[in-house]
């Protein structure tokens, strides 16, 4: 119906707007701590994705930088690839594939910070840690300088409570609801704080 029905200008019209070239639209635009943006089709993983970016980070790291962001339509972005490979990351577009990797730089060290941004399902689990360690580890990152987060948009939500018992021990669990609070789940004996 549409090359039928519609004229060139239309139809470039029509696609210029789906592919995010054009103002407006339903994209989720986030905003990097340097400044940067960059746009997410529209969904809830976008939506908790945008929140670990502008809220989480400044939040919960010094001075928070973003490698690496991906999304559903566009696994892995050549701008983030090129940064990742810069500092030793090799990530694959494969089922291990972080949602976001932060980087604390204001510690001695820096802190490479892996998040998942749950909606439905793949929180981080045992067997996604230690792949995602693995690949930190392969590019000079000592286990004690790597943080994991699951990112949900509530606690009370379906998706929280599905995958709740697949949470990596040594992870931690945050919600855009409640963007002030981090549940740890401590690995090994420590003492209550």
């Amino acid at each position: 119906w549409r090359a039928a029905s519609l004229n060139k200008g239309a139809l470039a019209r029509i696609a210029l707007v789906r592919r995010g070239a054009a103002a407006g639209g339903t994209h989720v635009t986030v905003t990097f701590p340097n400044g940067e943006t960059r746009r997410m089709r529209p969904g809830p993983s976008s939506i908790i994705t945008k929140a670990v970016v502008e809220v989480f980070a400044p939040t919960f790291l010094a001075k928070p930088a973003v490698l690496f962001l991906s999304e559903s339509g566009n696994k892995v972005v050549a701008r983030d690839e090129e940064l990742a490979q810069a500092i030793g990351l090799s990530i694959q577009a494969d089922r291990n594939l972080p949602d976001t990797v932060l980087v604390d730089l204001g510690p001695e060290h820096p802190r490479l910070v892996f998040v998942e941004a749950v909606a439905s399902d793949g929180p981080i689990s045992s067997r996604r840690m230690e792949a995602l360690r693995e690949i930190a580890e392969a590019a000079g990152f000592p286990a004690e300088h790597i943080a994991y987060v699951t990112a949900y948009e509530d606690r009370s939500g379906a998706p929280f409570k599905k995958t709740v018992d697949a949470l990596a021990w040594g992870s931690y669990a945050w919600f855009v609801s409640e963007p002030d609070g981090l549940i740890e789940l401590s690995a090994g004996r420590t003492s209550l704080r």
